[in-house]
C-alpha cells in the first residue's frame, strides 16, 4: 500500500508535535515549587489542587470575617468569607477531574499537550478548505506562532485549552455527511462535547462561537437534521450541568461566576462589575457585559490593534495581509468564502470586544510585550490568519522556477520566521520566557527566606508579590489606604502582620506617615534580596 503525501505530511506534523510538546513545557521543567508569574495561574493551580483533594472550589478563610474580605491573593474572589476562584470554573473542573487520576505535577503538562493537539486538528480542518500544501504550511506556522508558543508555556492559563477544545469540536462537527450515516450521531456527540468544554472554560466567548455555529449551520443546512441539533443541545446542557452545580456550591447561584462582585447584591444584575455600568437598567448593564463589556471605543481599538496585532508580530501580520489579497484573487469556491467571511467577522468582533478594553495598569503596559492580556485574548485572530500567511509564502516561493532557489528561499523564510518568533518569545521585553523562568527561580528563593522569617499563621501584605508567598502564607494581594483600619483589626486579633516592600524609599516614607495616623509602624526591617525588604507591622510602642 502506497503512503499518501497527506499522510506523510501528517506524520511530520506529529513528530514536530512531540518536539514542540517539550518546547512548550519550558517553564514547567524545574518549577518544583509551582510558582507562577501570573496571578491567574496561581489561583487556577491552587483551586485545581484543592479540587483534586477536596472536590470543591471553596476554601475557608476566617480572617476575612474580621478584615472585610481583604485577605486574599489577586485573581481570587471572596464569597461568604471563603476564598473562591475569580474566574469561570470550567478549566478548574476539567483539569481537576483529570488530576484525580494522575499526579498534580502531570496536570501542568496538560496545556502543552493540548497546544500540540490543537495544531494537528487545525491541520485536519484546513484540509477541508485548502489544498494540502497550504494546510501543511499553515500548521507549521501554527507551531511557531509566537503568541501560541508563548501561552502554551503558561500552563495554568485557560486560553490554550479553550481554543484547543473548540478546534477539536469544530473538526468533529465538520465530519458530518449529508447522507444518512450512523457516524453522524457520533460526530455530533463528540463535536458538541468538545465545544461545550471550550464554553465552560471561557463562557464569555459564547457570542462569537454561537455565531460561527449558526453561520455554518445556515451554509451547510443540507447536512443537518433536527435530530442533530437536538442532540447537540442535549450534550451541551449535560456538560454544563456540573458547572451549574459547582457555581451554586461555590458562588451561591447556578448562573454566577467568579468575575462578579459576589458580595454586592443578591442578583447577578446587581453583581455586574461597576466598570461596566452604563445606565440605571440592570438588564441593559448585563447585556453590555455579555456583548461589549468594555464599550465600543474606536481609538482604543486602533491603538491595541497597532500594538498587539501589527507591531508586535509585524512579519506574521504583513504575510497574512498580503496573502489575503492573493486569496481574494485566487480562491473562489464555497469553502474558501466561508473561511474568509468567518475569519473576518470573528477577528473584527474580538478586536471590538477586547480591543475596547483600556488596560488600567500602566506598569504592566510599560514592562510587558507579549505577556499582556490583549495577546492571549487575540489568539483566535492570530490563528485564523495563518492560512493567509501560508498562501503568501507559497506564492512568493513559486515566483521562482529554479528548484534550488525555491529551496534556498524556503529555508530563508523558515529561519527568518523562526528567528523572529524566538526573539519575541525568549529575548524581547521584560516578560520573555527566559526572564520568566529566572523570576520563578527568584520567587522560590525569596519564598524560602520569608517563610523562614514568619510565623505559620502570618499574613503578608504586598503589592504584586502575593504570588510569591501564597499558599504557604496568607496574603493581602492588593491594598489601599482605606484598608488600614482592617489591618488594625488583624493586629487586634493577634495575627502576625508583615509588609513585603518592593517600592521606592519615597513610597515607604509616605507609607510610614499613613500608618502613623492609625497608630501603626513598620519594624524589624530585614533585607530579603536587593532592594526588597520585609517589615513587621506593629502598633507603635510609646514606652
Amino acid at each position: 500500500m502506497r503512503f499518501k503525501i497527506t499522510d506523510f505530511r501528517f506524520l511530520i506534523l506529529v513528530i514536530l508535535g512531540i518536539i514542540f510538546f517539550f518546547i512548550y513545557s519550558f517553564l514547567i521543567f524545574g518549577n518544583s515549587a509551582s510558582k507562577f508569574t501570573w496571578p491567574d495561574e496561581t489561583a487556577n493551580y491552587f483551586f485545581i489542587k484543592n479540587y483534586i483533594g477536596h472536590s470543591n472550589f471553596s476554601v475557608a478563610e476566617p480572617l476575612n470575617q474580621i478584615a472585610d474580605n481583604i485577605v486574599k491573593p489577586r485573581s481570587f474572589n471572596v464569597y461568604n468569607n471563603n476564598l473562591v476562584p475569580g474566574s469561570f470554573l470550567g478549566m478548574l473542573l476539567i483539569y481537576g477531574l483529570i488530576g484525580k487520576f494522575v499526579q498534580i505535577g502531570l496536570i501542568k503538562f496538560l496545556t502543552p499537550l493540548l497546544a500540540v493537539l490543537a495544531s494537528l486538528f487545525f491541520y485536519k480542518i484546513l484540509l477541508k478548505v485548502f489544498e494540502p500544501k497550504i494546510a501543511f504550511l499553515s500548521t507549521l506556522l501554527f507551531f511557531i506562532n509566537p503568541a501560541w508558543w508563548y501561552y502554551a508555556n503558561l500552563s495554568m492559563l485557560p486560553n490554550i485549552s479553550f481554543l484547543t477544545f473548540f478546534i477539536i469540536g469544530l473538526y468533529f462537527l465538520l465530519q458530518i455527511r449529508g447522507e444518512s450515516n450512523r457516524k453522524n450521531y457520533l460526530w455530533v456527540i463528540l463535536g458538541s462535547f468538545f465545544i461545550a468544554l471550550s464554553l465552560i472554560i471561557r463562557t464569555n466567548e459564547f457570542i462569537w462561537i454561537l455565531a460561527v455555529l449558526i453561520f455554518l449551520a445556515i451554509i451547510y443546512y443540507k447536512k443537518l437534521k433536527w435530530q442533530y441539533m437536538s442532540l447537540f443541545l442535549l450534550v451541551c446542557i449535560l456538560v454544563f450541568v456540573p458547572i451549574f452545580y459547582y457555581n451554586n456550591l461555590t458562588y451561591g447561584n447556578s448562573l454566577s461566576f467568579g468575575y462578579l462582585r459576589l458580595n454586592q447584591g443578591q442578583t447577578i444584575f446587581e453583581q455586574v462589575p461597576t466598570e461596566f455600568k452604563i445606565s440605571n437598567s440592570s438588564a441593559l448593564n448585563f447585556l453590555k457585559f455579555i456583548f461589549l463589556p468594555f464599550g465600543f471605543q474606536p481609538k482604543v481599538i486602533l491603538s491595541n490593534f497597532y500594538h498587539y496585532v501589527y507591531n508586535l508580530f509585524w512579519w506574521m501580520f504583513l504575510a497574512s495581509v498580503l496573502g489575503g489579497f492573493i486569496f481574494l484573487k485566487k480562491y473562489h469556491d464555497k469553502n474558501h468564502a466561508v473561511y474568509f467571511v468567518l475569519s473576518l467577522c470573528v477577528c473584527l468582533y474580538l478586536l471590538a470586544y477586547y480591543g475596547s478594553w483600556l488596560f488600567a495598569d500602566q506598569l504592566t503596559l510599560a514592562l510587558n510585550k507579549i505577556g499582556i492580556s490583549y495577546v492571549r485574548y487575540f489568539l483566535p485572530i492570530y490563528i485564523l490568519s495563518l492560512p493567509f500567511a501560508a498562501i503568501f509564502i507559497d506564492w512568493l516561493i513559486n515566483l521562482f522556477k529554479n528548484k534550488k532557489i525555491k529551496i534556498i528561499l524556503a529555508l530563508f523564510l523558515a529561519l527568518t520566521f523562526l528567528g523572529l518568533t524566538i526573539n519575541v518569545v525568549y529575548l524581547a521585553g521584560n516578560d520573555n520566557l527566559i526572564k520568566i523562568k529566572q523570576n520563578i527561580g527568584d520567587y522560590t528563593d525569596i519564598n524560602k527566606k520569608v517563610i523562614a522569617l514568619t510565623e505559620g499563621d502570618a499574613v503578608i501584605i504586598s503589592q504584586r508579590s502575593d504570588k510569591i508567598f501564597f499558599p504557604e502564607r496568607k496574603v493581602i494581594g492588593t491594598w489601599k489606604i482605606d484598608d488600614f483600619e482592617n489591618w488594625t483589626k488583624l493586629l487586634d486579633a493577634n495575627v502576625p502582620l508583615y509588609y513585603y516592600a518592593t517600592e521606592s524609599v519615597d513610597f515607604l516614607d509616605q507609607l510610614y506617615s499613613e500608618l502613623f495616623y492609625y497608630d501603626m509602624e513598620l519594624t524589624n526591617e530585614t533585607q530579603i534580596e536587593g532592594d526588597y525588604y520585609l517589615y513587621r507591622i506593629d502598633y507603635i510602642s510609646y514606652e
